[in-house]
């Protein structure tokens, strides 16, 4: 494997751990304001903007964009936008778990449309790495199996997270980084202020510097997706979405009280394995993922 292909890697991993960190403050919000889903998506968006832009200015980074950058960009942002809309109003009415367990329909989703899509070849061992990645999820969370209102957002964002990584593996190359992240922030920012304006006239701005803690954290996790799909495939990085179960779970057991038991710590071990398995070394040349 190339250093390249591992940076995406851990830039994945990375990302992965950050996007249910943003997700639990998101939740918690809702539980301490007023703010619907549609705000608490909204004011990612306007964070990002506001933390981003100057640097992606300052860098030059929109020099010779044309409309296929704004097109693809568009894209991009209508599928993050539909993700993170869905997932808060997941959290908002059902635990934590059963969100997650529900939302890692996205590896598959962005598995199947790699191949469909995007044409890439998708190894054996990435097929293995999605479907056993998903029997580990669903012994950490243990969904209920009643099918409320709650779990069908949580479908909605995973199958909206997995075209997200698709888009962003179609549009990686296009832009620069930062101008792919300008792009995708703007445009959801366009897509939910309707839903965000409306909260903030109702019930102005409340715990403000939590709100920019989630804006950051959202920002950074999607800038790292951007890049590490700018070094590998798509149906490559997708089962390393399971590794957002990690800080779910911690997040679900120190703040929010649930109980990680002996059938969790087994689910762990075997996302924990599916990543190990993905990034052996292989014998075979080392050309691009």
């Amino acid at each position: 494997m190339s250093k390249s292909v591992l940076l995406a890697v851990l830039m994945m991993i990375v990302a992965m751990l950050l996007l249910p960190t943003g997700d639990g403050v998101g939740k918690y919000l809702g539980t301490v304001t007023l703010y619907s889903a549609g705000f608490l998506a909204w004011s990612r968006y306007v964070v990002g903007l506001v933390a981003f832009t100057p640097i992606a200015i300052a860098n030059g980074v929109f020099k010779g964009l044309g409309f296929d950058f704004i097109v693809r960009q568009a894209i991009r942002g209508f599928f993050n936008a539909s993700a993170i809309f869905c997932i808060l109003k997941a959290v908002k009415t059902i635990p934590l778990a059963d969100s997650y367990g529900a939302f890692f329909i996205a590896p598959v989703v962005a598995t199947l449309l790699a191949f469909l899509v995007l044409k890439e070849k998708v190894r054996f061992v990435e097929w293995l790495a999605v479907i056993i990645g998903f029997i580990g999820v669903l012994l950490v969370v243990q969904p209920s199996v009643q099918l409320s209102s709650g779990l069908i957002w949580a479908l909605a964002s995973g199958a909206s997270f997995g075209c997200f990584m698709i888009s962003t593996r179609w549009a990686a190359g296009t832009a620069p980084p930062l101008a792919q992240l300008f792009g995708q922030l703007f445009f959801g920012f366009l897509f939910t202020l309707p839903l965000g304006l409306g909260d903030l006239l109702a019930h102005g701005i409340s715990a403000p510097f939590i709100v920019i803690a989630m804006g950051i954290i959202s920002a950074l996790a999607n800038l790292l997706q951007i890049l590490a799909f700018g070094r590998a495939r798509a149906a490559f990085l997708a089962p390393f979405v399971y590794a957002q179960i990690i800080a779910a779970t911690s997040i679900s057991w120190f703040f929010f009280g649930d109980e990680l038991n002996g059938l969790a710590m087994l689910g762990l071990a075997i996302i924990f394995s599916t990543g190990f398995f993905k990034i052996q070394p292989s014998s075979r040349p080392s050309g691009p993922e």
